[in-house]
């Protein structure tokens, strides 16, 4: 294939990334039909009985429940979590589905924990790069790259 044409196609997939990129951040708002934390902060009453799902950043750990930090578009808002037994170390990241109660309270039905510390999400970002290194070297390898016709090659033996 010529250099013109990979071009081109890169160009076209390139494109097709940046459009979907786009309707990505148009169609935004029909994705949940649950409010987030900034439409929490501004209109918490008009919430009140409502279902919801949040996702929350662990801040205080106690009997029969916990306190949660939810942000989003730059705004925070604090809840408690209750009917809840979950291990979640303060730093720990849940995702809460329940009912929204007055006082910043939420009665839990059903809480997901994501990261149960501080360090779960380092260990995965860790265990990902040692996974993508190891790939690397192996491709590395068993592959070149042969630059008169920009084509890859297996290596011989």
């Amino acid at each position: 294939m010529r250099v013109w044409v990979r071009v081109l196609i890169l160009f076209g997939l390139c494109l097709t990334l940046g459009g979907l990129f786009v309707h990505a951040e148009v169609t935004e708002e029909q994705w949940s039909p649950y409010p987030d934390a900034a439409d929490l902060s501004s209109e918490y009453d008009s919430h009140v009985g409502q279902q919801l799902m949040v996702f929350g950043t662990v801040t205080e750990t106690g009997k029969g429940g916990m306190n949660i930090r939810a942000e989003s578009d730059g705004t925070a808002i604090t809840l408690r979590v209750t009917g809840t037994e979950a291990t979640v170390e303060p730093g720990g990241v849940v995702q809460v589905y329940g009912t929204l109660e007055p006082d910043q309270t939420i009665s839990a039905e059903r809480v997901e924990v994501v990261n149960s510390s501080r360090w779960a999400e380092f260990y995965k970002y860790g265990a990902s790069a040692i996974g993508a290194l190891g790939f690397l070297l192996l491709f590395v390898r068993y592959w070149r790259l042969n630059r008169d016709t920009w084509t890859l090659e297996g290596r011989d033996g």
